[in-house]
């Protein structure tokens, strides 16, 4: 978290997909694009790198479209409604741009599996693109689709998946520690 917010971005550490539609803050007007350039874009993707398989990292212009399509779903989530069937088609279109490969092994423990993807020759990128893609998907299907939450500081649209109940903020450190300190000098200030 203390690297990416460093470099600039101030949510970290959530589902990728969540990291990446953090990548722009739809609570100004107009947005605040926090991938501006093609060099910002490499930067967020370098800050990723742990979480993604080997290989190039994509292009500017398609992790925006990717983006735009994950940052939809997710706010039709949130607000209990539907996305654009757009926005899926995108999203669903990005996965299957990768080949996978499930293959049985034997372990000294017993059996495991082992997936392989694949990505097109002419854009090895796009692994990097489905396994963002593919953390949208499991955070959907999965239970903590129940915890995802928009920051409730009004200066913030930044989104996370809630640890527990009582977590209200996408930070401790930025929005939860700003709303405190506004609690306090309203209470405290001369009139």
């Amino acid at each position: 978290m203390n690297r990416a917010q460093a470099a600039g971005f101030p949510v970290a550490g959530e589902p990728l997909a969540v990291d990446l539609a953090d990548t722009i803050i739809t609570v100004h007007d107009p947005a605040t694009d926090l991938l501006p350039d093609e060099e910002t874009c490499q930067l967020w993707w370098s800050l990723q790198q742990d979480r993604l398989p080997d290989g190039p990292w994509p292009p500017l212009l398609p992790t925006v479209e990717l983006r735009q399509a994950i940052r939809e779903i997710l706010d039709a989530q949130i607000r209990g409604s539907v996305p654009s069937t757009a926005a899926i088609d995108y999203l669903n279109d990005v996965t299957a741009r990768v080949a996978s490969t499930r293959r049985l092994e034997r372990t000294p423990d017993g059996w495991t599996a082992v997936t392989t993807h694949r990505g097109p020759a002419d854009r090895p990128y796009q692994l990097a693109l489905a396994a963002v893609a593919e953390s949208l998907v499991d955070l959907l299907v999965g239970a903590a689709r129940n915890r995802l939450r928009r920051c409730e500081s009004p200066a913030c649209s930044m989104l996370f998946v809630a640890s527990d109940t009582r977590r209200k903020f996408c930070t401790q450190n930025i929005c939860a520690n700003r709303t405190r300190v506004a609690r306090h000098y309203h209470r405290h200030r001369p009139d």
